[in-house]
């Protein structure tokens, strides 16, 4: 079973090559850095850390989800791994994520409020607004999941080839969370601890994006 973990990134200088050097490569085969044209020093401080069987992409589009959507045609994994490039997502969860896999679950999904998870970064209005929306998400769709906004994610390839991803922000953690239930993927959660990222300023604000992840909770699936 190959592993393929990918990282989106935008001006994640001081971060990205603290993550990569992070990650179990006992477990994963391949790492896919796909960047949204950094004007910092990203390239350079991610391609010391990757290896030959690894790939630094530009993407082509935009967009946190659009980023993924790339990166999933670029991935040559049976199970690909999604994570942030911040330092907030530990690489030392990954091994767990991937016994999940192991065991028989499609889709995988680390999180912060699950037993024995927690968050480091958490301010009162993330923590309020995670809540809310993975409480709506379960209202609306019937999901049982406790952290729906934390794309640290795994899914199988042929889980992948069975949902329709369309969207381009940051409202893709709630569309490939609620496709890949409507497709009836084996779903499982492990704890995990968020931490503060490494450096830098964080790139979401919250109400744009939040008024985009409503709608999409919200709105009527089709495909």
């Amino acid at each position: 079973m190959k592993v393929s973990v990918i990282f989106p990134t935008r001006n994640e200088e001081g971060c990205i090559g603290r993550v990569l050097r992070e990650v179990p490569r006992e477990v994963v085969d391949e790492i896919i850095v796909i960047d949204g044209r950094s004007t910092d020093h990203t390239e350079e401080e991610a391609k010391v850390e990757l290896r030959p069987t690894d790939k630094f992409v530009i993407q082509k589009g935009k967009g946190y989800g659009g980023a993924f959507r790339e990166a999933f045609d670029i991935a040559t994994g049976d199970v690909i791994i999604m994570m942030d490039a911040d330092g907030s997502h530990d690489p030392k969860d990954i091994p767990a994520i991937v016994d999940k896999v192991e065991r028989g679950y499609e889709y995988v999904m680390a999180s912060r409020y699950a037993p024995g998870g927690r968050s480091d970064d958490d301010t009162f209005i993330r923590w309020f607004g995670n809540r809310f929306f993975t409480w709506l998400t379960n209202v609306v769709h019937s999901t049982r999941v406790t952290d729906s906004l934390y794309t640290y994610t795994a899914i199988t390839r042929d889980g992948l080839n069975k949902l329709n991803l369309r969207t381009d922000g940051f409202e893709f953690c709630t569309e490939i969370l609620v496709k890949a239930h409507r497709a009836g993927l084996k779903f499982a959660e492990v704890p995990a601890i968020e931490r503060a990222r490494f450096a830098g300023k964080s790139k979401v604000n919250a109400f744009w994006p939040g008024r985009k992840i409503l709608r999409m909770i919200l709105r009527r699936y089709r495909d």
